[in-house]
């Protein structure tokens, strides 16, 4: 598939054995304190996405705050899919469509998701599993992790159905080490008509993103403390409605597991918007093992 071979150029323990003598501290005294590594430092950035690098051509902002709107985008093709500059006549005329088509209903489809993130992090930090591992208050000598939270609302083409998407970007600084980013994209259930997410001020909408939100943010605790395996072999051929794209489309992904019932599919290729870790809920798309020859 020419997606594919395109995104293919931009791309880019054992066991332990037990000792039999505990390692000794000064004049053969006491065993030598070991010391844990400094918890990673959450921080929750404000700026939202970057429309360079994070977003397609043609997307809608809603004003005052991190929610955008896609899906409805014409032309351009799979240049599209790229966050760079270009077909700025294209994109504004999509930019348009996209104003008209939410223009009466953007204060109901507005959702605060950095202080619900910070929110819901500091709940699930509060229990045991992640206490070591990450902290929300700076430390000295530790590495920070800076997350930007963002809502895509995904237009399914030739109807007013949506996908609402949450979306975390991470980067994990140590240093003067920068680290690699790492989206987590969760979309749940099957698209709904604008109309039924905007009735009582957005209540419906606020619903799902809450719930797509506590799997995102633990799925990224998950991997960011302990990462899933990136096993270049496992490779799926994945078809079905995506980030940002509002009709099928077929990629080529890689299976990182599974976190309860959903599996988790990563994208990769920094410059496609919807790479990273896609958290799809059972049929949430077609997941086909790419054999080996």
């Amino acid at each position: 598939m020419k997606h594919i071979a395109i995104l293919a150029m931009v791309a880019s323990a054992p066991a332990l054995m037990a000792q039999t003598t505990a390692p000794q501290g000064p004049a053969g005294g006491s065993p030598a304190p070991t010391s844990s590594p400094a918890p990673t430092t959450i921080v929750f950035s404000e700026k939202g996405a970057n429309g360079m690098s994070d977003l397609p051509m043609g997307v809608h902002r809603i004003p005052d705050s991190n929610v955008v709107v896609s899906g409805y985008q014409g032309g351009g093709g799979i240049g599209m899919l790229f966050g760079v500059v270009g077909m700025l006549v294209q994109s504004s005329i999509n930019t348009e469509t996209g104003t008209s088509k939410v223009r009466n209903v953007e204060d109901d489809l507005r959702f605060d998701v950095r202080a619900k993130a910070i929110d819901m992090t500091n709940t699930i930090m509060a229990g045991d599993k992640f206490r070591t591992a990450f902290t929300l208050t700076p430390q000295p000598g530790g590495s920070t992790m800076t997350v930007t939270p963002y809502v895509v609302l995904t237009f399914v083409k030739k109807s007013e159905d949506v996908r609402p998407y949450i979306v975390l970007k991470t980067k994990v600084a140590t240093g003067g080490d920068s680290g690699k980013t790492i989206k987590y994209f969760c979309c749940e259930g099957k698209p709904v008509p604008l109309a039924s997410l905007t009735e009582n001020n957005g209540a419906r909408l606020k619903e799902l993103l809450t719930a797509e939100l506590d799997t995102a943010v633990n799925v990224m605790l998950l991997d960011r403390s302990q990462p899933f395996p990136r096993n270049d072999e496992a490779k799926l051929n994945t078809n079905g409605l995506l980030p940002f794209v509002g009709k099928p489309l077929k990629w080529r992904g890689f299976d990182l597991g599974s976190y309860k019932d959903d599996k988790l599919v990563e994208f990769r290729g920094g410059i496609i918007v919807f790479s990273g870790v896609n958290i799809v809920e059972p049929g949430g798309l077609e997941l086909t093992p790419v054999v080996k020859k």
